[in-house]
């Protein structure tokens, strides 16, 4: 029997770059240039998993799968190649999408950031700098022009803080910089850019819903009666899962952890944001180290015994209902934008979702303000710093075999837990 809500979504997420083709933009850049290359994994991107040219039929496999919502982004380098050079072939592609996706009855949620930039934007106006606050508006200004009638969900970036941290704390994304008070700055300044892209989609569609897709880890003290990794958690915790929230609430970006982060500056956000997205995956343990350089570590253990996925990351239940009751605390509406497990093994995929789904009926059973949920991914595709071995795709695709898709024992799974609701 199905207790779900009848006008609950249920969905699959995907990004542009990831499955995509044929695209040119920062990360094939980088990745011509060996700059990914990491513990002798060398991602290779070749075309993700040809989305671009499958769309139509991957579609029809979620309206097959009778999931009702389906979340997407689109791909900036796409869209503007040059600075104010736009793609009127591009964008007629992904309104070609949307509309299919509106014929099949499958809600679009549209993303408008996933990391991904055009290959001159660094260099022009990277995120550190104000003027790239401009610079993305008039990539979503036109986006808007083209869709905003058409879309009333809207994510405008994806895991801000965890780009961030990745382009400008370790240095591992492009622009490749190590320096905490850039990445502090280009968190303000994303988070002042979702300000007025909301204020752009009302403009388009004032029933429009906008939010932020969040990642939230569930840390825990490596040892809980060791004061400093109890301390550090705490530190992390609040920066890492509570600093956004925060931001919304309080009209300011405020951060510190000890030696390395101390950032405080007014931001009026003004309540622009109707939804709440949160990305869960992990729990992680934080344990302190004498160092000031770095003075702590995060690990992954497998101590309930839960499993651990593909790519090393402990399963937790538990965390999700933790962190959707943090988000809810802003008062608004929250959605699952992510949630999945990098698994060649299908038998652990399904564990992962049946747990989960669990946890989807209990945050609703406990009166959480809880709109929908989006599996990651909908097809395997190219895992950032990964490459294609992290299968997390609902999705089977065969990289051999001309990128043939076939639906895996977890997608049927999925459909049959939720009935579909469509």
């Amino acid at each position: 029997m199905n207790d779900f809500p009848k006008d609950f979504l249920w969905g699959a997420a995907s990004s542009s770059f990831q499955i995509e083709d044929g695209i040119e933009n920062d990360f094939t850049v980088w990745e011509r240039q060996g700059l990914f290359k990491n513990n002798g994994k060398d991602p290779v991107y070749s075309n993700g998993s040809n989305h671009w040219k499958q769309w139509k039929s991957d579609f029809d496999l979620i309206k097959e799968m009778r999931l009702n919502s389906y979340r997407f982004s689109v791909e900036w380098s796409r869209i503007e190649p040059q600075p104010g050079v736009f793609n009127q072939k591009a964008i007629d592609q992904y309104k070609q999408m949307t509309d299919y996706l509106l014929d099949l009855n499958i809600k679009p949620m549209l993303t408008l950031f996933h990391f991904s930039h055009p290959v001159w934007f660094h260099e022009k106006s990277p995120w550190h700098k104000a003027d790239s606050i401009d610079r993305f508006l008039s990539f979503v200004s036109y986006v808007l022009k083209h869709l905003g009638s058409k879309i009333d969900l809207y994510v405008t970036l994806n895991e801000p803080l965890v780009w961030a941290l990745a382009a400008y704390g370790e240095g591992v994304f492009p622009p490749g910089i190590k320096d905490f008070n850039k990445m502090m700055n280009a968190v303000y300044n994303m988070l002042a850019a979702h300000k007025e892209a909301y204020k752009l989609i009302k403009q388009h569609n004032k029933e429009a819903k906008t939010g932020i897709a969040k990642n939230m880890i569930c840390f825990q003290p490596y040892d809980s009666f060791t004061l400093m990794d109890v301390l550090f958690t705490k530190f992390i915790d609040i920066f890492y899962n509570q600093m956004i929230l925060n931001a919304f609430s309080q009209n300011r970006l405020k951060a510190n952890i000890p030696f390395l982060v101390n950032f405080n500056k007014p931001l009026k956000l003004d309540d622009s944001i109707d939804f709440f997205g949160v990305n869960y995956y992990y729990r992680m343990y934080v344990k302190w180290k004498p160092a000031l350089a770095a003075p702590f570590e995060l690990l992954f253990e497998n101590r309930d015994r839960n499993g651990i996925s593909d790519i090393g990351w402990e399963i937790y239940p538990n965390g999700l209902y933790k962190m959707l009751k943090r988000a809810s605390a802003l008062g608004k509406d929250i959605f699952v934008t992510e949630n999945g497990i990098a698994a060649r093994d299908d038998k652990l995929r399904i564990r992962y979702l049946d747990r989960h789904l669990q946890i989807i009926r209990k945050s609703l059973k406990k009166g959480l303000p809880l709109k929908g949920y989006y599996h990651w991914s909908l097809l395997d595709n190219y895992e950032w710093l990964e490459g294609k071995d992290a299968r997390f795709g609902l999705i089977k695709v065969d990289y051999e075999d001309n990128f043939k898709r076939s639906i895996k024992d977890s997608m049927k799974f999925y459909s049959k837990s939720t009935n579909g609701n469509s």
